[in-house]
């Protein structure tokens, strides 16, 4: 009851705060069923973004109860221990917190997508349809996996082709071998690639040569379907299009690395309400404590600060290269998870 009181008042805080900021650009006919529709999809983002938060305040509250009505000293004088309380309530947390990452695939990506969309498209400020138009537009640029083809789509055809195409082949001492001009790029049988309108020049100290057709067929390193990125943020896509960008972003020598982490962070975001209501219990059930309701409060604001400040400086050096992706998103959760365990363990 107390986690769900947490998320209710959050996002109740949120949406009144977001409605009364935007006031001024809800304007034209139907804004009120956009709106509504906008704040909808905004509160599914919310519950995401609060539930380690809220969980941990559910957990510091309910386990403080224990102390106030003095069924703490009860349990405490017929030799149960601290973790008989712990281990429900870390249970319960954990799945409450996979229900999360479910719920968020099924529902709160989508929900994100729209809301941003929603945002720029229909109640735009500024240069904000600019930048999210930008994330729309699929990559252009391509570097081949052996590092010697480089490839400019200039534009999607329906089916996995392409428009517009140069190819440009480049000798082991980057100098330019040969390069083919192509108005459709589009698949054929036996990952084979049919460019159609072709120019093709080759480069050679002793001479080159030109040549042109209407349809010809070439197998490159990547065949079809290595072209295959979609525009728009991690954030945006769920689990299983972040396995196959970043598959396909390693395929062509795209950086992967905030796709990399935005998959492992999409799973521990939610189970860091597991480490965190550890920790809390144990500050709940310590000796000489007062209090109950506020110092719940101000426990659990204390830990969940000091939790998003562990996983900012994680994830920061997990962008930055200095971690791997998944012990970026999962360090900070072991840390509070050992510090947790440990807290409990010393509570008499």
């Amino acid at each position: 009851m107390a986690s769900l009181a947490a998320f209710a008042g959050v996002i109740t805080i949120f949406l009144a705060v977001d409605i009364v900021d935007n006031a001024g650009v809800f304007s034209g006919p139907g804004w009120v069923l956009i709106a509504l529709e906008l704040y909808a999809n905004k509160a599914a983002v919310v519950t995401h973004q609060i539930a380690p938060a809220a969980l941990l305040l559910g957990a510091a509250i309910a386990v403080s109860g224990l102390r106030q009505t003095r069924e703490w000293t009860a349990m405490r004088s017929v030799g149960l221990g601290p973790w008989r309380v712990a281990l429900p309530v870390v249970v319960a947390v954990a799945v409450i917190s996979l229900a999360l990452v479910v719920l968020h695939e099924a529902w709160g990506v989508k929900a994100a997508q729209r809301a941003e969309e929603i945002q720029v498209t229909r109640f735009a400020r500024g240069g904000a349809y600019r930048r999210w138009q930008a994330t729309q537009q699929p990559k252009r640029w391509f570097r081949g996996a052996d590092g010697r083809h480089v490839y400019h789509l200039r534009g999607v055809l329906p089916g996995g082709g392409f428009e517009r195409v140069t190819v440009l082949e480049l000798s082991d001492d980057f100098r330019l071998v040969r390069r083919i001009d192509a108005g459709k790029m589009e698949p054929a049988e036996g990952g084979a690639w049919r460019l159609a309108d072709v120019e093709e020049r080759t480069f050679a100290p002793e001479g080159g040569s030109y040549s042109r057709a209407t349809s010809r067929e070439y197998r490159f390193d990547e065949p079809p379907g290595s072209f295959d990125l979609r525009p728009g943020r991690p954030s945006q896509m769920t689990l299983a299009v972040l396995a196959q960008q970043i598959a396909v972003r390693e395929r062509l020598g795209q950086p992967t690395v905030d796709f990399a982490i935005e998959r492992a962070n999409r799973v521990a975001y939610p189970f860091a309400a597991v480490s965190g209501a550890l920790l809390a219990v144990a500050l709940a059930l310590r000796r000489n404590r007062h209090g109950h309701l506020s110092s719940a409060m101000l426990e659990a604001v204390a830990i969940s600060l000091a939790l998003w400040g562990a996983q900012g400086i994680s994830l920061g050096l997990g962008i930055s290269g200095r971690l791997p992706a998944p012990l970026a998103a999962w360090l900070p959760n072991l840390v509070f998870v050992a510090a947790g365990a440990l807290a409990v363990r010393r509570v008499a």
